[in-house]
């Protein structure tokens, strides 16, 4: 993203402020994973999405008076000693370019320049950003803070930003869009590639790496999420989180995987044959969640209401379970579909932004059409990601194979060239 982006987002966030408030987000720290090593630090979505800085022990305060909006960066200032062991830190002229914030200090300084703010005025709005999720952790920094304010400024009224920029994220500007294309690009390059390397005999955590390596050679390190590589009954747990064991013969392989571009995720499930070829009851089912995928697909524009999506779900997959002879009461289509057909897909894997409101243009969502037979032992998901357009949608993933023809092509070509290699 160019700096132009970050600063457009902090301007459309301070048209919700009215004169005397503030606003301060806090990009985060890392979190002690065990004796002197810390988990990787990631960057808190809302700081990153209006100011492009990926640095933990950082805040932005934005403040409106007399009409007019001041911004400033609090940042960890370049430290030689202490960079030697930690890393190197962004200089000034860097967060500028990255930012286009027009104010720096160190982040030293904010507990005192925001004592001075606080015990200047009389009567003053703060908003803090309060993840709806984030009291279930054992540590949140924004409520924490405002416990903190509150007990020594209890002039100061709290509000939570936190809506406001949900509702700002979950409709993408084009430069969001341009990401995702290119995040997609990426995950497609995955795919093809962890099709072609499929096989009985192959363990999960290979197919795994499959994945990975085209990542990097496409210059990320980074899944949008961790992976998710599963044979036979292992796809019947849905965030199944220990490849380890070895593809049989005739299982099919079920991947949700996603890349990222520019910080901006993907989410994609497709299921492939280990030996290049669907069985007859594979076949049959696959077809029914793939017709799924379209129907729900084909719904999908401007003014429709997400349990709409749910609703044609479930009709769609009850229609294809009875002529199969599974189900016969729609009451029961619970038994063979076990979750939800969309969410947004953005900064997040499983983006912010509501579903009680209608869809609009440039909304960017899955469709995940998923049926589990375990009586058959086959589950399957087909899942892509799509664009609400003016007048419908753009299928995003259109490009990774997920018709039956195209992925035994990519699969069985892939095998017969092991053979010829043999013989």
């Amino acid at each position: 993203m160019n700096r132009g982006f970050y600063v457009e987002n902090r301007r459309r966030l301070s048209a919700y402020m009215t004169d005397g408030d503030a606003m301060l987000f806090f990009s985060g720290e890392s979190v002690r994973k065990s004796a002197d090593e810390d988990f990787p630090f990631f960057t808190n979505r809302n700081f990153l999405y209006l100011t492009g800085i990926k640095q933990e022990r950082s805040a932005l305060l934005l403040q409106k008076r007399n009409d007019l909006i001041t911004e400033c960066l609090f940042v960890a200032k370049p430290d030689l000693e202490r960079e030697v062991w930690t890393g190197r830190r962004l200089t000034e002229t860097e967060i500028s370019e990255i930012s286009g914030a027009e104010g720096l200090e160190d982040i030293e300084n904010l507990s005192s320049t925001l004592d001075s703010l606080f015990s200047s005025r009389q009567d003053m709005t703060l908003w803090l950003c309060f993840d709806a999720l984030a009291s279930e952790r054992w540590f949140d920094i924004e409520r924490e803070f405002a416990k903190h304010i509150q007990g020594r400024h209890p002039h100061i009224t709290i509000k939570n930003s936190y809506p406001l920029l949900a509702a700002m994220r979950k409709v993408k500007s084009p430069e969001e869009i341009t990401a995702i294309h290119n995040a997609m690009k990426i995950t497609e390059a995955g795919i093809r590639r962890m099709m072609r390397a499929a096989k009985p005999g192959v363990m999960e955590y290979e197919l795994e790496a499959e994945f990975n390596s085209e990542l990097a050679v496409h210059g990320q390190r980074r899944t949008a999420f961790p992976s998710i590589i599963a044979g036979g009954e292992r796809i019947f747990y849905l965030h199944y989180a220990n490849p380890m064991s070895m593809i049989a013969d005739g299982e099919l392989i079920l991947s949700d995987v996603g890349a990222t571009y520019d910080e901006y995720c993907t989410d994609i499930s497709r299921v492939f044959p280990a030996n290049g070829r669907f069985s007859e009851r594979q076949a049959q089912l696959y077809q029914v969640a793939y017709a799924v995928n379209r129907a729900v697909m084909a719904q999908v524009r401007p003014g429709v209401f997400f349990p709409q999506l749910n609703r044609i779900c479930r009709e769609a997959s009850f229609e294809g379970l009875k002529a199969l002879g599974l189900l016969y009461d729609f009451a029961d289509i619970r038994k063979y579909v076990w979750h939800g057909v969309t969410h947004h897909v953005g900064l997040d894997t499983h983006d912010v932004g509501g579903y009680d409101e209608p869809m609009v243009e440039n909304m960017v969502f899955v469709v995940d059409a998923g049926i589990y037979v375990r009586e058959w032992g086959i589950g399957l998901r087909i899942e892509d990601n799509v664009l609400v357009t003016a007048d419908g949608c753009k299928n995003l993933s259109e490009a990774i194979p997920s018709k039956i023809e195209e992925i035994e092509v990519l699969c069985c070509k892939h095998l017969s060239e092991l053979v010829d290699l043999r013989a």
